[in-house]
């Protein structure tokens, strides 16, 4: 069986479904508010960090438990500020903010404070996720041309800055480091001109820390992105419209065996890996919102993948 949670907007209730492995049937649940809660990312010892517009104006931080309790504020003040990541240790959160006029990597105390400017660039920088030991952030960046986006490592001050990919004709996004720091993640959106038509095509893919040996994953002609490394470094969690709308799938970290593992009439998007490897949180779009909902794996996914 697989168990789905949603989290709803407000946390006030937790809406269940259960499946047998071929497919989900879903109950049909109504959040107690319209929040907005988006990209969700999940500490080693369990505690949720988000954006949200739950109080409606620009995005901000938020931190609970799993089950939606211990809700608290982390950010607040002008500007969005998005794609928060749990350092490794979990006492600071890193996340990209357009607070000071441009989008810059930022840097925060779990407990709200020591607030701090890591990259201070006028290029846009975003998606920022730590190193392992916790002591450089990598991210990406438009600062090379102004339009596509490339990745880049700096140390947690902001100092030694270096670029790691150079993609002239594309995006290189969503970066993060394997949990034995070798490697990166990232997604490339490809973009090519045909008969005055732009055509994209977005890929998971992972090279080096370094930038050398760069590999397609996926390769696939669908939109396959937000990558999430699993705790072990053995599966990788994405989202992709292959089969369906935006739904989730997990592979082995080389990219074998892909595998869907949940059955939605919905967008799924934007998985993270629960810290035991045992299920992922993910966002779903529907009817207007942006939710956090939670998946178990099941059984035969995670042999699977071991292998």
């Amino acid at each position: 069986m697989r168990l789905a949670t949603a989290i709803a907007a407000a946390f006030g209730a937790v809406h269940c479904m259960l499946a047998a492995s071929a497919a989900l049937a879903e109950e049909v649940a109504t959040p107690i508010m319209p929040a907005q809660d988006a990209y969700p990312h999940i500490s080693r010892d369990g505690r949720l960090v988000f954006q949200s517009k739950r109080l409606g104006g620009p995005w901000k931080l938020f931190v609970s438990r799993l089950d939606g309790s211990d809700l608290r504020q982390i950010t607040d003040g002008p500007g969005d500020d998005v794609t928060p990541k749990w350092s490794p240790d979990g006492t600071q959160i890193s996340f990209a903010s357009d607070r000071g006029g441009d989008e810059d990597v930022w840097i925060v105390r779990a407990d709200a404070t020591d607030l701090r400017n890591v990259t201070n660039n006028p290029g846009s920088d975003s998606h920022p996720s730590w190193s392992p030991d916790g002591r450089a952030i990598v991210f990406c960046s438009v600062r090379q041309d102004g339009e596509n986006d490339d990745i880049y490592v700096a140390d947690v001050d902001g100092k030694n800055v270096r670029q790691i990919t150079r993609n002239p004709d594309g995006w290189d996004t969503f970066p993060s480091f394997s949990p034995d720091g070798r490697r990166i993640l990232f997604r490339r959106l490809f973009k090519q001109e045909t008969d005055g038509v732009t055509i994209t095509n977005s890929e998971v893919f992972v090279m080096m820390s370094d930038g050398s040996d760069a590999q397609n994953l996926t390769k696939e002609w669908f939109f396959d992105g937000w990558p999430a490394w699993s705790p072990d470094g053995t599966r990788i969690a994405f989202a992709s419209n292959r089969e369906d709308v935006h739904q989730i799938f997990v592979m082995n970290a080389d990219g074998t065996a892909p595998t869907r593992v949940v059955m939605s009439a919905y967008t799924d998007v934007r998985p993270q890996w629960l810290p035991d490897g045992s299920g992922l949180v993910f966002n779903r779009e529907r009817e207007g919102r942006t939710e956090l909902w939670q998946v178990g794996l099941p059984p035969a996914t995670s042999s699977s993948a071991a292998q």
